[in-house]
């Protein structure tokens, strides 16, 4: 079983306590995409930082993750897969038989970790180890077994590992019960990614794959199954979306042949919106958001893809793409990885995986600039964030562009740090979360 340096301080840390745990739910970022689900924070985290300035802490991080850190109260939450080494091959690579990577499963054991970190210093506050297992399929040279992003309650972390499993731990570490879904089938072999999303009572959880795919809602007390909804074969990997309508739902589930909506409370189909413009076949990535009434989604996939906007309250029947909820749409210069993100009434999004940012009215979709290319960010998995009336971009090569939120391109700095990030970046209160490849950082004022 894995044991990482930091988790050598843990047995030395005081117990917690039920003070120790009492949750700041203003400054909580408590699952993919923060506590609105909409990638903006309140906050007012530094503008400029680097490896020497306004670095609250570091801490290092084994295995390979791409999962967002969440932060409740005085924890941050990351998983990771951990590949048990024993000499014959990493964790994802083939046996050895010429064929790619991604058309055979893995050799070796993988530990499905997941960690706890004090806010406060980055000591590790706790780790478990969910599963011991060998993959029963490879994952994208870049990607990870660990790709989905945990969500908490306040009270429950509930992690998904997909195949690997679904978790639920209390804010101390103990398990309170654990689901096994069977395993899934992704397009090429690219592994999985779609987070978990609380709606009331219930864990939802999206399982598109080559195979029967599903959306399901588990009890977040008991695990046990509430309803399960059947779902068009196909791989997809966005996150679906719960629509703040009083006590939940209904639920927005993005893919490239049709986005669903479903009642929260049964699963059933509420309506329906078919593929539009140039969408094509393909796994979706982008999640869908809301903003000022308008439902935003994207069909960007690699070979193309469509940005679509809905009036949420008109939307119903079999095709909204056939009905006056369709506001508009985009077939250019959409995002394929990066979720778009929306404030104050202007959308921005990148176009593909590059630095090219474009800004349009949410209401008209009309351009606020054209697509402008960003002085230092240039590849981008990770979605955008807005804190303090900024966007946050943090590009895979450690650069990190924060650019004036507003109707006109505005570059306000351009920051550096020693990492690779592919997950998208976190912020509660004043405290800016980047998880890298092998670091986690709390970028914080210097006081």
């Amino acid at each position: 079983m894995h044991t990482t340096i930091l988790s050598l301080f843990a047995a030395l840390t005081i117990p917690l306590t039920a003070t120790d745990l009492e949750l700041t739910k203003a400054s909580d970022w408590p699952g993919w995409r923060g506590m609105g689900a909409d990638s903006v924070s309140q906050g007012s985290p530094p503008l400029e930082f680097d490896e020497e300035s306004n670095i609250k802490w570091k801490a290092e991080l084994p295995g390979r993750g791409l999962s967002s850190p969440v932060i409740v109260g005085k924890r941050v939450f990351v998983t990771s897969a951990v590949p048990i080494e024993d000499g014959s091959a990493p964790a994802d690579a083939p046996a050895g038989d010429g064929r790619s990577r991604r058309d055979q499963p893995p050799v070796n054991e993988v530990d499905f970790l997941v960690m706890a970190f004090d806010r406060a210093d980055g000591a590790i506050a706790w780790e478990q180890v969910a599963r011991t297992q060998v993959p029963h399929q490879g994952t994208h040279p870049d990607g990870s077994f660990a790709a989905p992003s945990v969500v908490s309650d306040g009270e429950h972390v509930f992690v998904s590992f997909g195949s690997y499993g679904i978790y639920a731990y209390d804010l101390v570490g103990e398990l309170a019960w654990e689901v096994d879904l069977g395993d899934m089938d992704i397009h090429n072999g690219f592994g999985e990614g779609s987070s978990p999303v609380l709606c009331g009572d219930a864990l939802i959880v999206q399982w598109d794959h080559i195979g029967d795919s599903f959306l399901v809602a588990l009890n977040k007390a008991t695990g046990k199954e509430l309803w399960r909804s059947a779902r068009e074969l196909g791989t997809n990997w966005s996150t679906p979306l719960v629509v703040p309508q009083g006590e939940g739902g209904p639920l927005i589930v993005v893919a490239s042949s049709t986005t669903v909506a479903y009642e929260a409370a049964t699963g059933d189909v509420a309506w329906t919106c078919g593929p539009t413009g140039s969408a094509r076949p393909g796994g979706i990535i982008v999640s869908p958001l809301m903003h000022e009434g308008v439902l935003i989604y994207g069909t960007g996939t690699r070979r193309g893809g469509t940005m679509v906007a809905v009036k949420f309250d008109d939307a119903s029947g079999v095709d909204v793409h056939e009905s006056d909820a369709l506001m508009w749409t985009r077939d250019r210069d959409v995002p394929r990885i990066p979720s778009p993100v929306a404030h104050d009434g202007i959308l921005y999004a990148l176009k593909s995986t590059s630095g090219i940012l474009s800004a349009f009215d949410v209401q008209s979709g009309e351009a606020l600039y054209e697509p402008t290319r960003l002085e230092g960010v240039s590849d981008v998995w990770a979605s955008p964030i807005v804190a303090a009336d900024r966007i946050y971009i943090a590009g895979r090569d450690g650069t990190i562009e924060v650019v004036a939120a507003g109707a006109e391109f505005a570059t306000l700095a351009v920051n550096h740090l020693d990492a690779i990030f592919d997950a998208s970046p976190a912020v509660a209160g004043d405290e800016l979360y980047l998880r890298g490849r092998s670091e986690l950082y709390c970028i914080a004022k210097e006081e």
